[in-house]
């Protein structure tokens, strides 16, 4: 670290800010899709590549900021991503076809995948002190970004069209630069070799297979998803070969198999997965079956973040008290259940709905469109959301439990400390996430919550069994 000046509070606030800046953009045109389909009179399908377009280029330029971040400090890259973000955002306010719009969040997907590994690597070493805390403080900002994308995305464009997001997210992202800037110390690069054939053949592997998960997602044609595929499974076994031959260049295949990493990867994987099928289903399920306005969708959804952004100091408390291991076991013991429990409230409860069609009849009916049935509770949509609450509440604190957990995990791990390898997770990260969305768009219209939301506790089950076969790990953890 260059300067002699200790990093203040304000400086701490930014770097959070930085990450869910990052995390807020992926979410923040959800809400006016349909608007901007309507604008450039594209297909549903089509438009949604706008927001995939962000989550692909982020997973597959995540390892490569690793190396960055390594090569010429964190707070370096951070501040180069930002610019990046600032600049693509400002654009996006002027994009005169979809195709250049989406063009643009691919850049900005690109230019925030320099957030996870700069963040987390200044927290720790920059608040050295802090320890697991401040990963579970970077946890919640994680939550916080995503769960306030759609509703602010929302009313922004309900006040001055959907370009006034971007414009919105250009404006925070230059003001967070300013502040990074002026309040946190540089950190120091060094000299980090790179086999490019090896990085090249790494990002289309990840690229591949993310691309696959979203056209099985978008009930894309079965050929080119066989043939996409494919492309992955080559690319990274080329990869693989390549690094056991290179390991000093690229990353030692052993560190990606250390338990801890493996670990602390499924967890952080399994976390997105749980967060993007939440953010994706909830959201079309609350307008559709209780008849809610964007306005209160938002303060349903936010919730989640809520609970990310008060949990962070519990989940330091409960690493201090039960341990690593145990700690883990209990906040995906937590989200496992809470999973379940959310899906079957959804089709069950008292405005429950197993059919898109019952959904759409019975929303028509609360607007006044179809005539109510006599002697309807007038209480019940309100017990519904109350409940809904409290479970977002529950799934917001063990998803901040998960996420801060493995963070600090996979910290202390030699994979966390190669620069590769350190992406690799990262990457992992949001791969989950594109499952997460891509899972919501196979199974949402088959008409059952309890179905969606068995994918997040599939991805869970997997992690949990994981660590639970493994034991407790020494040292660290």
């Amino acid at each position: 670290m260059t300067g002699t000046r200790p990093p203040g509070r304000l400086a701490y606030l930014a770097m959070l800010g930085v990450t869910a800046a990052g995390t807020l953009g992926g979410t923040v045109i959800n809400a006016p899709l349909d608007w901007i389909r309507e604008e450039f009179h594209s297909t549903d399908a089509r438009v949604v590549l706008a927001v995939a377009a962000y989550t692909v280029a982020m997973a597959v330029s995540v390892p490569l900021a690793g190396w960055l971040c390594d090569r010429f400090g964190a707070i370096r890259v951070v501040l180069a991503g930002l610019a990046l973000l600032a600049l693509a955002q400002l654009l996006a306010v002027f994009a005169p076809s979809l195709e250049m719009l989406i063009v643009l969040r691919a850049v900005q997907g690109a230019a925030c995948a320099a957030f996870p590994p700069g963040v987390q690597r200044s927290l720790v070493i920059l608040w050295p002190e802090k320890g697991s805390a401040a990963l579970a403080a970077w946890a919640a900002a994680i939550g916080v970004g995503q769960a306030m994308g759609p509703p602010l995305g929302g009313l922004i464009t309900q006040a001055v069209g959907w370009r006034g997001v971007f414009c919105f997210s250009a404006a925070f992202s230059g003001l967070l630069f300013a502040v990074v800037v002026l309040t946190v110390p540089r950190t120091a690069g060094r000299r980090v070799p790179l086999h490019a054939p090896g990085m090249g053949f790494l990002m289309a592997a990840v690229g591949f297979a993310i691309a696959t998960v979203t056209l099985v997602g978008q009930r894309g044609p079965w050929p080119v998803e066989l043939l996409v595929g494919a492309a992955a499974v080559v690319c990274g076994v080329v990869f693989m070969v390549l690094a056991s031959r290179h390991p000093d260049e690229l990353v030692p295949p052993r560190l990606l198999m250390e338990a801890r990493y493996m670990r602390a990867t499924a967890i952080a994987m399994s976390a997105m997965v749980v967060t993007g099928i939440t953010l994706s289903s909830l959201p079309l399920w609350l307008a559709q079956v209780l008849g809610l306005e964007p306005g209160f969708v938002g303060l349903v959804v936010f919730t989640t973040a809520a609970a990310m952004a008060l949990a962070a100091p519990l989940t330091s408390v409960l690493q201090k008290r039960l341990g690593g291991w145990l700690a883990v076991v209990s906040a995906l013991s937590a989200l496992l259940a809470v999973t379940l429990a959310l899906g079957a409230w959804l089709d069950w409860g008292p405005v429950g709905t197993h059919t898109v069609a019952e959904a759409a009849g019975r929303a028509a009916a609360q607007a006044g469109v179809a005539e109510a049935q006599p002697g309807a509770a007038v209480p019940a949509p309100v017990v519904q959301a109350l409940v809904i609450v409290v479970l977002l509440a529950v799934l917001g604190a063990a998803l901040n439990a998960s996420q801060g957990l493995a963070a600090f995990s996979v910290s202390q791990t030699a994979g966390g400390r190669n620069p590769l390898a350190f992406g690799l997770h990262n990457t992992g990260r949001f791969a989950g996430l594109a499952v997460g969305f891509a899972w919501t768009a196979l199974t949402y219209p088959l008409g059952s919550m309890l179905l969606v939301g068995s994918g997040a506790a599939v991805a869970v089950a997997v992690s949990l069994l994981l660590v639970l076969r493994g034991g407790p790990l020494p040292a660290q953890e």
